[in-house]
């Protein structure tokens, strides 16, 4: 199980390119699905609010699933 802040700071690398360099939104696609498996739902969720992930067409999920 990868730690948590490591998940994040990948995120938070990749997040500003975007749309701008190839793969950044497959890698923090795959970054959020890990939190999400090994962490929580609402760790993913926090990670999407956290760096404004919504805004690059992300979404938070529901937390009870």
């Amino acid at each position: 199980m990868t730690p948590l802040a490591e998940l994040r700071r990948r995120v938070k690398r990749e997040a500003p390119f975007i749309g701008a360099k190839p793969y950044s939104h497959n890698i923090v696609r795959l970054t959020l699905a890990q939190i999400a498996e090994d962490h929580s739902r609402a760790e993913a969720n926090r990670a999407v609010r956290d760096f404004n992930l919504e805004s690059k067409g992300f979404n938070t999920e529901p937390e009870n699933e």
